[in-house]
Formats: C-alpha cells, sequence, structure tokens
C-alpha cells in the first residue's frame, strides 16, 4: 500500500515524504508523511493498509499531527464521518479529502475498485455500532463510569453486559484505555460525535414532524421527556428545531402538540435508552435536557452553519479544561 500510495498522491499535484513506519494494528501501518504542494507544506499521521475503517484512523497514537488515511477505498458514507472528525483520507480509487494551507483536494464519487481487497474483521469490530456507541456515550456524559464495574457501565448505557464488555476491549485496542477516559481529553468525544448522525442518530430516531417549537407539553406529567439540540442551547441561539428523547413514542404526544406529520419536519423524536447512574433521569414533572454529549452531538450534526457554531461554546463547561471529573 505504501508503494501505492506515492504515485495516486502524485497524481494530485502533491510531492511527498514518508519516514519509516511501524505497525499500528493489524494490518495497517503508521508512519510520518510530508505533504508539499506550491508554498503550501504540512505533516501528517499517516495511516495506511487494505482496510482502514473510522475507528482505526481513530488510534492515532498521540500524534499531534493531522490524521491521513490511505486505503483501498473509502465508502461515502465512511467519507462523510471521516469529514466530520478532520480526518483527511485518500484511496486507489481516486476519491479525496486533502486540506493544508491553500491547497484542497476533494474528490467524491469515483466507484469501489472492481478487486478492492479488504482486510478481514469481525462484525464486532466496529466501535460506533449502535450498542458500542451507547457505551462510549455513557463514559463520556458520566465519567465516573470508568471506575464503576461493567455491569453498572453496561446498565447506564442500556445494553447487555456482553457489549459492555466488549466495547472496553475495542476502546483499549484504539488506544483509549479506561485512563484515556478524562473529560478533558477530548479524542473520543469528537469522534463518537463524528460517527453520530449517521449511526446512533438513525436508529434512535423514533419519528418527525412539524410544527410549534415553544412549547413542549408532556401527555402525562409523569412522563420522561428529554430536551436536546438547538432547543436545549436556547440561552445561545435561537432554535428553529426541536429535538426530544422518550422512553416510548406516546401516540398522543403529537396530538397534545399539534404536530403534523406532513411538511417539512423541524421536530425529531428519538428514543431514550440510558440509565443515568447520578438519578439525572428521576421523574420530574417538567422538562430536562438530555445528556450533554446528546445535545452536543444533536448541535453539530445541524445543517446549520450558526448552530454548528455554536457547539463547541455550549459543550465548553462540560468537555475541555474547565471540567474535571
Amino acid at each position: 500500500m505504501l508503494a501505492r500510495f506515492q504515485p495516486c498522491i502524485e497524481e494530485l499535484g502533491i510531492t511527498a515524504k514518508v519516514r519509516p513506519s511501524t505497525p499500528a494494528l493489524p494490518g495497517i501501518q503508521q508512519a510520518e508523511a510530508h505533504l508539499v504542494r506550491g508554498a503550501s507544506a504540512e505533516d501528517y499521521s499517516l495511516r495506511y493498509g487494505s482496510a482502514v475503517r473510522f475507528t482505526d484512523a481513530a488510534a492515532a497514537g498521540g500524534s499531534h499531527r493531522p490524521a491521513l488515511v490511505f486505503t483501498t477505498f473509502v465508502a461515502p458514507k465512511s467519507a462523510e464521518t471521516f469529514r466530520r472528525a478532520g480526518v483527511q483520507y485518500l484511496d486507489t480509487a481516486g476519491n479525496a479529502w486533502i486540506a493544508f494551507g491553500d491547497v484542497l483536494v476533494d474528490i467524491r464519487g469515483r466507484p469501489r475498485p472492481d478487486r478492492a481487497a479488504s482486510r478481514p474483521r469481525a462484525a464486532a469490530g466496529n466501535l460506533f455500532s449502535t450498542g458500542r456507541a451507547q457505551v462510549v456515550f455513557a463514559l463520556l456524559a458520566w465519567p465516573q463510569l470508568r471506575h464503576a464495574s461493567q455491569r453498572e457501565l453496561a446498565h447506564a448505557a442500556g445494553v447487555s453486559l456482553g457489549q459492555a464488555h466488549n466495547t472496553l476491549a475495542l476502546l483499549a485496542e484504539a488506544g483509549f484505555g479506561r485512563n484515556d477516559l478524562r473529560p478533558e481529553r477530548t479524542d473520543l468525544l469528537d469522534l463518537w460525535v463524528a460517527a453520530f448522525p449517521t449511526g446512533l442518530a438513525k436508529r434512535l430516531t423514533l419519528a418527525s414532524y412539524r410544527g410549534a417549537i415553544d412549547t413542549v407539553k408532556k401527555v402525562d406529567v409523569t412522563d420522561p421527556v428529554y430536551i436536546s439540540g438547538e432547543s436545549a442551547a436556547a440561552e445561545l441561539l435561537r432554535p428553529a428545531t426541536l429535538t426530544l428523547y422518550v422512553e416510548d413514542l406516546d401516540p398522543n404526544l403529537p396530538i397534545v402538540n399539534r404536530w403534523r406529520a406532513d411538511g417539512e419536519p423541524n421536530v425529531v423524536i428519538r428514543r431514550k435508552f440510558w440509565h443515568a447512574p447520578d438519578g439525572g433521569d428521576a421523574p420530574l414533572a417538567g422538562l430536562r435536557n438530555a445528556p450533554w454529549p446528546l445535545v452536543y452531538a444533536d448541535l453539530l450534526a445541524s445543517d446549520e452553519s450558526r448552530v454548528r457554531g455554536t457547539a463547541k461554546e455550549w459543550r465548553r463547561p462540560f468537555a475541555g479544561l474547565e471540567h474535571h471529573a
């Protein structure tokens, strides 16, 4: 694969110098690459192999250089996730997203090579499949679960004990041991959020509607209803959409709120899957915000730049140097 990297990158008018590589994961190598085009240059942490997944790229080994993936083929769904996470890529089919200095290469839609090599991987290897994404979410939302039993973690995430165990093993394989999950380490948060729109969010979505979002009425005063996305960040922006998480979708919920099923939706209802270990989901007469990683993910998933621009400001009290748990 490294021998193929040089001609592929040169086809884009970019010169590359690659320093000695080392094994990163089974079937994947890691190297340092220096890219130059005209007056622009950048050093990258290069991960290459016949089949490099998003979670493979995530294990960057602590490098402060931007990540660059080179592999046989990057499927459109994977490409979207790479872009959201800021992971640049190039494949042998010619698809590419590379940006440094005044250089921008953006090539999409080239088909998979007829005989694309693939590295055999177990289906269980997807760190951001629905159940495993729930476990990662729980660790992000409640850092104290780093020191809890796997049974407690599984309960908080709403998954089986086996899924919790397997997710911890995959996290360790990707370079995220329990001691690397401190709140000020935002690497895993950024990767989880990048995978959220095309993964967990789709699996959790129960319905969408069109209607007024200023006031939300519950069918029963004790129903657990959680606000997310724009409406949870109303102190920073004027909400145009509403995202709610509920345990079960009561058919009367859209009726009491006069939401309609036709037209362009601005209300999304998703399934509540978690059990807060701090009692943060105890019965409440009113509404409360969803756990902060979900609010942050829903903000970043927006197509509106004004909303995405607000997301990092909103998360600052929860993740980063201002928050230690």
